[in-house]
């Protein structure tokens, strides 16, 4: 429900804001499963030929089979079962933020609407993103190629702050943004990966080498303008927000005993920000090795 304040004339009684994450565990708990049978159904018929995608030979050491095969079938599962997740993200995203524009029109346009301001696509999105991240969390730390420190504390934090958003009803607005719209961009990654584990070259049929390369430079244009101009441009507005519900002491008015999460919310805003910018930086060096012939 969207909070509300009472004005008496002694003092302004804050809002009472529900658990979020209590009243949204059922579907915490079908996405978490929906995620798993999805890893599940598309593990098994790689694993026995049926989908014979054929791994890069750099991805097989010590990963083969006792006969001598290599499906990489974690691999491929796990696109499809992280690409289902990215593809809901990306999109309600881009709906509410570009197309509909609830994320700007369903909440008071002020800078107490943007940060304690409810939002059911915000509230739904940060469910999306609570499950996604947890589940990428346990399920990337045992496959090497997603086991590393980066992207595991990637997960982690983007699963904290989805679950703070959720549980106190904080920022639903730059939810829209940081954890959807800024997906949009992924959802075209998700094809590239697969030419990265599973490369074009080595499958039957041209048209996948074309769509794959389509996919390689919409990626980089859309991470550029979300995930690196717009990641920062619509962080200003947020630290400007922010500023003002301190300064104004809306903060501890609205969610008493709770500015701590606000902070949290800043402190990861910077820290994701700066992985866009040198995740970018990597991208700008594949560029530069295709360009280049290498």
């Amino acid at each position: 429900m969207c909070s509300t304040t009472m004005h008496t004339k002694e003092k302004v009684v804050a809002p009472e804001v529900g658990s979020g994450f209590q009243r949204r565990k059922g579907t915490i708990a079908f996405g978490l499963l929906l995620q798993t049978v999805v890893y599940i159904c598309m593990y098994f018929p790689q694993k026995m030929g049926i989908f014979n995608f054929r791994p890069d030979e750099k991805y097989c050491e010590e990963h083969s089979d006792a006969d001598g095969e290599c499906t990489r079938a974690d691999l491929f599962a796990f696109q499809f079962a992280a690409g289902l997740m990215l593809f809901y993200l990306g999109l309600v995203g881009f709906i509410a933020w570009h197309i509909t524009k609830t994320a700007h029109n369903n909440i008071p346009k002020t800078p107490e609407g943007r940060i304690f301001g409810y939002l059911k696509e915000g509230e739904n999105l940060n469910v999306a993103i609570f499950c996604f991240q947890a589940w990428d969390f346990v399920v990337s730390s045992m496959i090497p190629e997603h086991c590393s420190l980066v992207f595991l504390s990637h997960h982690f934090l983007a699963a904290l702050t989805a679950f703070l958003s959720l549980e106190y009803q904080y920022v639903h607005h730059y939810a829209v943004f940081f954890g959807g719209l800024s997906e949009f961009s992924s959802i075209f990654l998700v094809f590239c990966d697969l030419e990265v584990f599973f490369p074009a070259h080595m499958q039957d049929d041209s048209f996948y080498g074309t769509f794959i390369f389509a996919c390689q430079a919409i990626f980089t244009l859309t991470f550029f303008i979300y995930r690196v101009i717009g990641w920062w441009y619509v962080s200003i507005r947020l630290w400007k927000d922010a500023y003002y519900v301190f300064n104004n002491g809306l903060a501890e008015r609205l969610r008493p005993g709770k500015s701590y999460v606000l902070y949290m919310f800043l402190a990861a805003d910077i820290i994701l920000g700066t992985l866009q910018v040198f995740w970018f930086g990597q991208i700008l060096q594949k560029v530069a090795e295709v360009l280049s012939g290498n």
